[in-house]
């Protein structure tokens, strides 16, 4: 660095521009320059997340041995204590964040880059079975080479204590949640990082269970740019979501309030106050006027680019709503969105169909067709929402499940059958809209609700008019015909009792009725919930299983 002063400057590893240390430790260890992240020592990271000068460390006087007696090893631990100014590898200990008590642990990657030893292994099962005794969810933030070579097979070991202690704490109906830092790698990716309720990950961090050098030395493979990287994972369905510092503990509350519900309360809407729906004159007058469509210009509207999607109505219905990504198997499927969200202070799973606005969106989201991933990432927060005692409010409108190679070669009919199988017993109140196309099996999977709406103008088919015409009569210019047998209108369903409810269109779902259909949704939900007050998930569910008996 030359005549640098390195107390009041340092060297960006990204940019390489000398930084002020005063300056980017205001900006919580992030370059003001280009927005590389540092690593942050413990006690920053406390000061990060933790309300002041309310966290407890605890466990700090387990004991350090040399299972393996291996040479020079309590040596190596004296100087990481000097160099990192903690006892361990991780730090645990309980606190508050915004008044909420919480259990947190922080790895440290200045003690031996943050390995995980039969210490580390001890303190982070301790911490998690204390929070299990004590009921409180557990945030790890993760930074680590993986397991300490030192200690062998014992550091191995740690890898299936701590999954066994976060099995326990996840059957008490308890929160766990990991944030991924740079690096996260080896045992502690294959253990206790991986397997939060919640995985989120910082910008950039390098994420793997192979190293890249080790994939490069022992394959002699060339690494794509970006892999392994934090975005990398959220792309390959690995990760929840890639969390800025500045929003980090916000994050955190934001994760204890919306994983604390209780069986039986699916209504804990904000005191004082009291939300009522009434369409506005103009409104009213045009749902008057409108003529009523035919099926066939019913299935031609849905099918229209401009029609609202799920994304418009959403903001109208529901506050704070955070996506989540991935399957944690393949992928984060684009055309399947997933949500926890607020519906006037109760937490609720929000999934959504998505197909696109304009040709580049509608690529990128397959058109709002899902492939296997999108509906195993649907299942995987149903089972959370059931996990946790959230109500599921899920949108359809989709054309249908992709039906390419890949879509068979990652098992599309097990994905919609898992499903199927799942949704029929979840146990909490589900309620399916229907806000356009419902394309056959497709549909059906994000579709097993307690009760089943469908807008106005929406179809509901057991596949497109186009193929029913190919195969019952060979011929499908026939479709408009097809469209008027097939039954497939929200009247048609209501008659039959496919569906409960009708939702109103106001003479047809465009952008200056959106506001005016969000609010006739949010009332009615909030009324649908209401219901189930009081009841059991086993009552629930089995109010599920009869309505789907009777067809």
């Amino acid at each position: 660095m030359g005549s640098v002063d390195t107390e009041t400057e340092i060297k960006c590893p990204k940019c390489k521009k000398m930084i002020n240390r005063d300056r980017a430790a205001k900006n919580k260890y992030v370059c003001y320059e280009c927005g590389y992240y540092f690593r942050v020592k413990t006690h920053n990271r406390i000061r990060m997340v933790a309300d002041r000068k309310s966290f407890q460390p605890w466990f700090e006087e387990i004991e350090e041995s040399n299972p393996l007696k291996y040479e020079g090893y309590e040596e190596k631990l004296s100087e990481a204590r000097e160099k990192s100014g903690v006892k361990e590898a991780v730090t645990v200990g309980e606190c508050e964040i915004y008044g909420e008590k919480a259990v947190i642990g922080i790895c440290e990657s200045k003690f031996m880059m943050g390995s995980m030893g039969h210490v580390v292994g001890e303190k982070v099962t301790q911490a998690i079975e204390k929070a299990t005794e004590l009921r409180l969810p557990v945030f790890l933030f993760c930074c680590s080479g993986g397991a300490r070579m030192q200690e062998g097979i014992v550091s191995l070991m740690q890898m299936a204590k701590t999954s066994a202690a976060i099995k326990r704490h996840g059957e008490a109906g308890l929160l766990y949640a990991t944030i991924l830092t740079d690096p996260t790698t080896g045992g502690v990716t294959a253990s206790f990082a991986m397997l939060g309720d919640v995985i989120m990950a910082e910008p950039g961090a390098l994420i793997g269970f192979a190293g890249p050098r080790v994939i490069k030395q022992t394959l002699g493979q060339r690494l794509p740019d970006g892999f392994q990287t934090a975005e990398f994972l959220q792309e390959h369905g690995f990760v929840d979501g890639i969390v800025r510092r500045e929003n980090l503990k916000k994050t955190l509350y934001f994760l204890i309030t919306t994983h604390r519900c209780s069986e039986g309360n699916y209504a804990d809407f904000k005191k004082n106050f009291d939300f009522h729906f009434e369409p506005t004159e103009i409104v009213k007058e045009r749902s008057i006027l409108t003529l009523p469509r035919t099926a066939w210009e019913k299935v031609k509207t849905v099918r229209r680019v401009d029609r609202p999607a799920a994304t418009d109505y959403i903001p109208y219905i529901f506050d704070y709503v955070v996506e989540a990504h991935g399957d944690r198997y393949y992928g984060d499927d684009k055309a399947l969105v997933g949500a926890v969200a607020f519906l006037d202070g109760q937490p609720v799973t929000v999934l959504a169909d998505v197909k696109g606005k304009d040709f580049a969106e509608c690529a990128r989201r397959n058109y709002g067709m899902p492939m296997p991933e999108g509906y195993r990432k649907a299942l995987r927060l149903m089972k959370q929402a059931e996990k946790f005692n959230r109500p599921i409010i899920s949108f359809v409108n989709t054309p249908g499940a992709f039906c390419g190679v890949e879509a068979e070669e990652r098992g599309q009919g097990e994905a919609i059958a898992r499903n199927l199988l799942e949704m029929s017993a979840l146990k909490v109140p589900v309620l399916c809209i229907l806000i356009g196309e419902g394309g056959s099996g497709g549909a059906l999977a994000t579709a097993v609700g307690n009760e089943v709406w469908m807008m106005e103008n929406a179809t509901y088919s057991i596949l497109s008019p186009e193929g029913f015409a190919s195969i019952l009569w060979k011929d499908a210019d026939r479709a408009r015909e097809a469209s008027e047998v097939m039954n497939i209108t929200s009247e048609d369903l209501k008659r039959l009792g496919v569906i409960e409810r009708i939702v109103p269109e106001y003479g047809g779902a465009d952008q200056s009725t959106v506001e005016a259909i969000g609010g006739y949704l949010k009332e009615h939900i909030k009324e649908f919930l209401q219901k189930y007050t009081g009841m059991t998930g086993e009552q629930i569910a089995e109010e599920r299983y009869e309505r789907f008996r009777k067809y």
